[in-house]
């Protein structure tokens, strides 16, 4: 028996067949109605996340108002007794999630666990002492002090939040003039800075065991950046590298930032940077990877990263997945032209005309595209998931994706 499972969600299922965000995490398909003893606790975005004939469901406001949720769950637990797992999927939830064991005494990772894997600075901090390759950096305390790293690290260099995921409020700097107005303009106490370093980027996704050694891993090369594509609007997408010499060197680098770490029984998401000369820790997040890597995983290799996550947290005897290593895959979204929001009048269809592209969601002439920051997962200007190929052949069905994708929108007032 796994026991009793507090699960915390904010993310919705659609009715809309096209779309396939959160399907994976559905709890239909990661919890065992036979053995889990499964209390919902959502908000309303997220309701339809819910199975329909789920006996225990707690519906909070907002899950950002912590005193509110502590009095819902406080209820809960006098009424339900005590829970053995507190799990949550969301970036947004890995906090909570961990406030709730604290306060409860359930296993699993504590709230400084936790901040490992959402406090960029504990966490560069951490691998760092590892003695392995981290960006220079330093948290913003003064005016003076941020201007001092900078000309320490030269420019540009990169400032953003201490906490948050998407690159959102990252911003790269390149002078001390534009440095200087961004001190102006807001605070600076949840904010770091750290040195520009040149390379691609490149992410390694994977579930460790409760030994923490990994289950199954993949590494994937980015299409353009999640940064170029928050404040640029380029495409954004990545491919899996089938490369044994780049797939070794970029696991075995990630393996030992999460060893550093002290992560176990987890899903993670681990960003770095291939230099030429040298692999460099970039940031990771204790979850599964967001936009559309998890669906091309399933599609491509056969393993659902929320299930197999799941397993291990719940200790159910687990047979690693054997991939073949030569499959590859990928996926790209099209972001939706600023300012938001845009009505569609014209998309185009790009299945049957773009080799491997097996699965697209193209917005229809009249819905409209709203911003929703930081949301890969969601209805954007377009997005499209690949297969079937090699790396190389599937690099260049994303190219010609992002070259014959058409999308024409008039503003809404």
């Amino acid at each position: 028996m796994s026991g009793a499972i507090l699960f915390l969600t904010r993310w919705p299922l659609y009715e809309d067949e096209r779309r396939w965000e959160n399907r994976l995490a559905a709890p239909e398909l990661v919890f065992d109605p036979e053995t889990d003893r499964v209390t919902y606790v959502c908000d309303e975005g997220a309701r339809s996340g819910v199975p329909a004939d789920a006996e225990r469901v707690h519906v909070v406001r907002d899950f950002g108002d912590l005193d509110n949720v502590l009095k819902v769950v406080d209820a809960i637990v006098r009424e339900e007794g005590p829970f053995d797992h507190v799990i949550g999927f969301s970036e947004m939830l890995l906090d909570l999630a961990a406030t709730l064991r604290e306060r409860y005494g359930v296993p699993g990772f504590s709230p400084e666990e936790t901040s490992r894997f959402c406090d960029k600075t504990v966490m560069k901090e951490r691998v760092s002492r590892a003695g392995l390759r981290v960006p220079r950096w330093a948290p913003c305390w003064t005016e003076e002090q941020v201007l001092a790293a900078a000309e320490e690290f030269g420019y540009p260099v990169i400032v953003k939040p201490v906490r948050g995921a998407s690159s959102q409020g990252v911003r790269e700097i390149a002078s001390a003039g534009e440095l200087r107005a961004l001190c102006a303009e807001r605070n600076l106490s949840d904010l770091e800075i750290e040195e520009f370093v040149r390379g691609e980027i490149l992410h390694v996704d994977g579930v460790l065991d409760a030994a923490g050694k990994p289950l199954f891993l993949c590494t994937s090369r980015y299409v353009s950046t999640c940064l170029d594509f928050e404040v640029l609007g380029a495409p954004l997408g990545s491919v899996f590298q089938t490369d044994p010499v780049v797939r070794g060197r970029c696991e075995d680098f990630a393996v030992r930032c999460l060893t550093a770490l002290g992560l176990h029984s987890s899903a993670f998401h681990l960003e770095l940077f291939d230099t030429g000369e040298e692999l460099v820790f970039l940031e990771v997040g204790a979850r599964v990877p967001g936009a559309d890597v998890s669906y091309v995983i399933n599609d491509v290799h056969g393993v659902n990263l929320f299930r197999l996550w799941v397993d291990v947290l719940l200790g159910r005897p687990v047979d690693p997945p054997v991939p073949d290593p030569e499959l590859s895959g990928g996926w790209l979204i099209i972001q939706a032209p600023k300012p938001l929001p845009q009505k569609v009048t014209a998309a185009s269809s790009l299945l049957g005309h773009v080799p491997y592209l097996y699965r697209e969601l193209v917005p229809r002439p009249g819905e409209v595209l709203v911003s929703r920051p930081g949301a890969y997962a969601t209805l954007q200007g377009g997005r499209f998931l690949f297969r079937g190929g090699t790396q190389e052949q599937i690099e260049e069905a994303v190219r010609q994706a992002r070259e014959q994708y058409r999308l024409t929108t008039e503003p809404v007032p």
